[in-house]
C-alpha cells in the first residue's frame, strides 16, 4: 500500500478499502480482484492495477493518495499488459503499455497497441513517444516471449551487430545515458548481465515501482 495512508485491501484482494469506505469493489468495477498498486514519486497519487483476463490484459484506476478522485483509465480493447505502468519523475504523466486482448480479436478500429502516455491533470492519452526511462530505476526485459530474448546490439539500430542476448525475464537491467530515437523508435544504452550496449526501451519496464497488494 502507498506508505502512510489508510488504505486496505480484503484477503480476496476484490475490495479496496479507505477507512471503511469500500473505493474499489470487483463485482461493482468489474475486475477479477487487485493485482498491484503503483505510488506516484510524491505519494499523491497511485494506480491500482486489477485483474481482468487471466490476470494479463489488465484495468487501470487513478485515485489520489486519499482515496478520492478515482478515475479508471482503461476501456474495453485498452487494457493494461501485466502490471506494465510507470510515472514520470513529476507525476504529471503516466504510462502504460496497452494491450488490446490477448485472449480474442480486436475490432478494427481498435486503439493502437504499445506504451501510451496519460496526462494526469486531463486524462488525455498519446502514444508515448517522450517516455523517459531513469539511470536510477532497475528495469526488467518486458514483453519478449518465453522462448524468445533480446537482442543488445553495439549501437542504437535494429541493423547494428548483436553483443548479446538478454533472457525474457532478466532483471537489474540498468540504462546509463539518455535515449537516441532511430526509424521511430526510442533506443537506450544499457548494462546487464556484464553486458553493454543498446536496446529499444519499448522492452524494458521499470522492475521496482510495482508495489504488490498481497
Amino acid at each position: 500500500m502507498p506508505p502512510g495512508t489508510a488504505l486496505s485491501l480484503n484477503p480476496a484482494g476484490t475490495q479496496l478499502r479507505w477507512h471503511e469506505r469500500v473505493l474499489l469493489d470487483a463485482q461493482r468495477d468489474g475486475f477479477m480482484s487487485i493485482k498491484e498498486i503503483v505510488s506516484s514519486p510524491d505519494q499523491k497519487q497511485f494506480v491500482v492495477i486489477a485483474c481482468g483476463y487471466e490476470c494479463n490484459d489488465n484495468a487501470g484506476f487513478l485515485l489520489r493518495a486519499d482515496g478520492g478522485g478515482k478515475r479508471k483509465f482503461t476501456a474495453r480493447w485498452d487494457a493494461i499488459l501485466q502490471s506494465a505502468v510507470e510515472w514520470s519523475d513529476d507525476g504529471r504523466r503516466l504510462y502504460y503499455y496497452r494491450i488490446n486482448s490477448s485472449g480474442a480479436t480486436a475490432p478494427r478500429g481498435a486503439p493502437a497497441e504499445g506504451w501510451i502516455a496519460v496526462d494526469v491533470r486531463t486524462g488525455a492519452k498519446t502514444k508515448a513517444a517522450m517516455r523517459k526511462l531513469k539511470a536510477t530505476t532497475s528495469y526488467a526485459v518486458f514483453n519478449v516471449g518465453s522462448n524468445d530474448v533480446l537482442n543488445v546490439r553495439t549501437s542504437p539500430d535494429g541493423n547494428a551487430a548483436i553483443s548479446g542476448t538478454l533472457a525474457h525475464n532478466t532483471k537489474g537491467v540498468r540504462v546509463t545515458g539518455a535515449a537516441v530515437r532511430v526509424g521511430g523508435n526510442n533506443w537506450v544504452s544499457i548494462q546487464a548481465q556484464g553486458l553493454t550496449g543498446w536496446v529499444n526501451q519499448n522492452y524494458l519496464c521499470e522492475e521496482h515501482s510495482i508495489t504488490k497488494t498481497n
